[in-house]
């Protein structure tokens, strides 16, 4: 009888052990068909994104990422647009830094100075989600330039410093006497803020064809 209850205990630690075998593989292929899936929409999206030229309509605006070689013009409901060429960094530019606006541009924060105007120009966007315009601003270093293109002008700034701060450093957004640019974007799980900040070292009027077609 010993024997007998020993040979059925071994037989039901198999089983138990295939069950449990069976189980991790099945979790398993569960968790790469789910990855394959996501992966094959990124892909679709992305070459959406490449079939309509680096745009795609949103509720009546336009998603702000542009293709490297898409002239800067400003469509939609931008008012500028950006371009840091050294990192490929281009994006349409639009009022307000609220969710909706950053789900589709970068945002002009309010109350701040215009583009070229004495002042401080602060922009802010998005860098792991929606259109993830500013990803690679970390990138950036001082002697970068940044190309920001309105309808009727074109001003570069040069940047002068990058820095990590905490969100609370509300103060990187002060204006002064000089004609400056501040770009900002969340960094380590949005604990803590990258800030690039840029000089007015050039700008100039755009031709009747730059502003019709843009600035390459």
């Amino acid at each position: 009888m010993k024997k007998i209850g020993r040979l059925k205990f071994k037989a039901r630690a198999k089983e138990v052990l295939i069950l449990i075998i069976f189980i991790a593989v099945t979790s398993f292929a569960i968790i790469e068909i789910k990855n394959l899936l996501n992966q094959e929409k990124i892909k679709n999206l992305t070459e959406q994104i490449s079939i309509s030229g680096g745009t795609q309509e949103n509720n009546g605006g336009i998603l702000a990422s542009l293709a490297e070689d898409t002239p800067l013009r400003v469509t939609g409901n931008a008012i500028a647009v950006l371009d840091i060429p050294a990192y490929s960094i281009r994006g349409q530019i639009a009022e307000g830094t609220d969710d909706e606006t950053l789900k589709n541009y970068i945002g002009k924060f309010e109350g701040c100075a215009e583009a070229g105007q004495i002042g401080n120009y602060c922009l802010a966007a998005h860098n792991n989600i929606y259109t993830e315009l500013f990803r690679d601003l970390h990138k950036v270093q001082v002697g970068d330039k940044v190309r920001i293109v309105t309808k009727t002008h074109e001003y570069v700034y040069t940047v002068t410093s990058t820095e990590v701060v905490d969100p609370s450093r509300t103060d990187v957004l002060n204006g002064g006497t000089k004609r400056e640019i501040t770009l900002i974007t969340c960094t380590q799980a949005a604990t803590k803020r990258i800030v690039v900040k840029g000089e007015l070292t050039s700008e100039r009027e755009l031709d009747a064809k730059e502003q019709e077609e843009g600035v390459k």
